[in-house]
């Protein structure tokens, strides 16, 4: 399959899992989008950034998807709380131990992309803002595309991953891109906002904290 990849200064030497920082989404590894506005936008406003386009063969690789059931995001944003700010996880033991072994047991994570947009959904819900409905629903509707996360060295191998292109963005497309950050972040408050009107009354609803009590 077609990935790809934005990088600030360029990938230096091999492709490894531990050249990204570990208070990710998913944690430390390799991340490609299966987008390229995504990366694109990330790397628009840096001088030495670098993009690439990257054919991925997943093989008998271990992977953890992420699917579209409440369950399934309801754990997708749960992992990423536990990746971004550990310290909430502190007494949860049984998720802790959940989502350590999504990083141990697991080659490579794929599950929805949640760029500053997506994340500003994310931390209201986080805050207590937006029930668990309403991240359902604003998930629906906030169509990003998928990323994946090379976890392992194996899932970093030639046989699996192969550079097809490296370039700096052109000028029309590094100013589309800063263009498009600017329109999603202003676009993304009024949307909350519609979220918070529609389920503000909502019944049989949960919120972040009573969800990570029960699981935790």
């Amino acid at each position: 399959m077609r990935l790809y990849h934005g990088s600030k200064s360029g990938i230096k030497g091999e492709i490894r899992p531990d050249a990204g920082r570990g208070m990710c989404d998913f944690g430390a590894g390799f991340y490609m989008g299966d987008r390229p506005e995504q990366p694109m936008g990330l790397i628009a406003g840096w001088k030495n950034h670098r993009f690439y386009d990257i054919e991925f063969t997943e093989g008998s690789l271990k992977i953890r998807r992420f699917g579209n059931t409440y369950e399934e995001q309801l754990d997708w944003a749960l992992f990423i709380a536990y990746n971004r700010n550990p310290a909430e996880f502190v007494n949860k033991k049984r998720l802790c131990e959940r989502y350590e072994r999504y990083h141990s047991v697991y080659d490579v994570i794929v599950g929805l992309i949640a760029n500053d947009k997506m994340f500003q959904l994310l931390e209201r819900f986080y805050d207590g803002t937006l029930c668990d409905k309403a991240l359902i629903d604003g998930l629906s509707r906030v169509k990003l595309g998928y990323q994946y996360v090379l976890k392992t060295k194996e899932a970093c191998l030639a046989e699996h991953i192969r550079i097809i292109s490296d370039r700096q963005l052109t000028d029309k497309e590094r100013k589309m891109a800063l263009v498009q950050n600017d329109n999603k972040l202003n676009q993304m408050s009024g949307f909350i906002g519609e979220l918070q009107r529609r389920y503000r009354r909502a019944e049989n609803v949960r919120f972040f904290d009573e969800i990570m009590e029960e699981l935790g």
